[in-house]
């Protein structure tokens, strides 16, 4: 399968002609980088220019091989019909562009997407700033009011995940098939002892990264990665993040938010066992199937081990 790329000089007029008839707005395509961790599905950011005035525009492709199928093309642009359905809500979404289904335009289906400008939230929330914490906890919560009826006929598309009480009795089930051991029959025991009352699940992107929230002069602008949107248990998502960065734990944002949604200060613990217990899961299966971690730090068996240790003996 022949790669695409828009620096080519056989697709990048093609690119620049597109662009220009997206946005009604006569461009010229000066350069594309490929923008990280965007997987098999690549992402460009794409500088152009309109006379002397320099922008940039996220160009959004869906590689088409032997394996695809309609549902994953349909996943694909399942994003795109979001951010224009959002695009009526106060909070700072992308806007997006040029959907391109068939991929006449470029020979692959792809869209736009507008590239917004600002500095990741985390680098704030790492050094404490009050402001970006409010920020962050507020924009959350503003996401999570997005209700199902805001959402037009996309609503129909999106993903209910598993809710969370769900979640542990199948994650107990498939512990116990993987791994025996006193220290995991404490921990269930906990997890079952302990188990809050179930929470509604709420509208969120799918990943709440602080990396993935972006504010200049302590202003929110713009908010990142829509692909696996859906309906989720609110505080397991909010929680993860923080387990990912240990800087942002245990200083009082998840009680801030607790507070705000006016949920329980202590159900924050058996929160955070559950998603140690998942996560062990996740390395017990690797381990199984003879894998290597995708991240070595965070898929590490023997420290998550030590960690549900820790959170066993903890009196919370």
């Amino acid at each position: 399968m022949k790669v695409f790329n828009p620096n080519h000089p056989d697709i990048k007029k093609r690119v620049e002609q597109y662009i220009s008839a997206s946005l009604s707005l006569a461009v010229e395509f000066i350069l594309a980088l490929p923008v990280k961790g965007t997987g098999q599905n690549p992402f460009w950011k794409v500088e152009v220019a309109e006379g002397e005035k320099h922008s940039f525009i996220i160009l959004k492709t869906f590689v088409q091989d032997s394996s695809s199928v309609s549902g994953d093309k349909q996943d694909f642009f399942r994003e795109y019909r979001l951010l224009k359905q959002l695009e009526t809500k106060t909070l700072k979404f992308p806007k997006v562009f040029g959907i391109d289904e068939e991929g006449t335009a470029l020979g692959t289906p792809s869209f736009l997407e507008e590239s917004l400008k600002g500095r990741v939230l985390y680098n704030a929330l790492k050094i404490k700033e009050k402001w970006a914490e409010e920020l962050y906890i507020k924009s959350i919560i503003e996401i999570q009011n997005i209700k199902k009826e805001d959402l037009g006929t996309v609503y129909g598309e999106l993903n209910e995940s598993e809710n969370t009480h769900d979640s542990f009795v199948r994650i107990k089930k498939e512990l116990f098939l993987l791994s025996k051991g006193p220290l995991l029959t404490l921990v269930l025991k906990k997890l079952t002892d302990d188990q809050p009352p179930f929470i509604q699940p709420c509208f969120g992107n799918g990943d709440f990264n602080p990396k993935n929230f972006l504010a200049k002069d302590k202003i929110l602008t713009g908010i990142l990665k829509f692909e696996t949107a859906g309906f989720f248990d609110p505080l397991y998502q909010f929680l993860l993040p923080l387990e990912k960065y240990p800087l942002l734990k245990n200083r009082g944002l998840e009680e801030a938010y607790c507070k705000e949604k006016g949920l329980k200060n202590i159900i924050i613990d058996w929160y955070y066992g559950l998603i140690l217990a998942a996560k062990l899961l996740e390395a017990l299966i690797i381990e199984e199937k003879g894998e290597t971690p995708a991240n070595q730090e965070i898929n590490n068996k023997e420290d998550i081990l030590a960690r549900l240790s820790k959170w066993v003996k903890s009196t919370k």
